[in-house]
């Protein structure tokens, strides 16, 4: 083989390699460019309707937050109404504690001013 014939050889391998490089790597970009309109397309519309969907799902999650906050101030107000009624509880067992204490103290009184005028007589 002569060496014109080795180079032809060469120059024909390099460019059947560069042609399936090409088309495996760069090939049929319309096709590609047509496949990525169609998908912008669908993801458009799907969007749109994602978009509905959404503001219903939006809709139905504020009306829950709306009724979990409603709930949770009902609560509060109970334990605020809780905490009055056994702070009302408390300071009529205190008042109680304290005439029970003044009238024990007053009968100790009483008696040992008794006693004194038994010791007396």
């Amino acid at each position: 083989m002569s060496a014109g014939s080795i180079f032809k050889l060469i120059c024909i391998s390099v460019m059947a390699l560069v042609l399936t490089s090409c088309s495996i790597f760069g090939g049929g970009s319309d096709k590609k460019k047509e496949d990525a309109k169609k998908e912008s397309k669908s993801k458009a519309s799907s969007s749109s309707s994602n978009k509905e969907d959404d503001s219903v799902i939006n809709q139905e999650l504020k009306k829950q937050y709306k009724m979990y906050n409603e709930i949770i101030q009902h609560k509060m107000k109970q334990e605020n109404k809780m905490i009055k009624q056994s702070e009302e509880r408390y300071k009529k067992l205190k008042e109680e504690s304290d005439k029970a204490d003044k009238s024990k103290s007053n009968e100790s009184d009483s008696d040992s001013s008794k006693k004194k005028d038994d010791g007396k007589s």
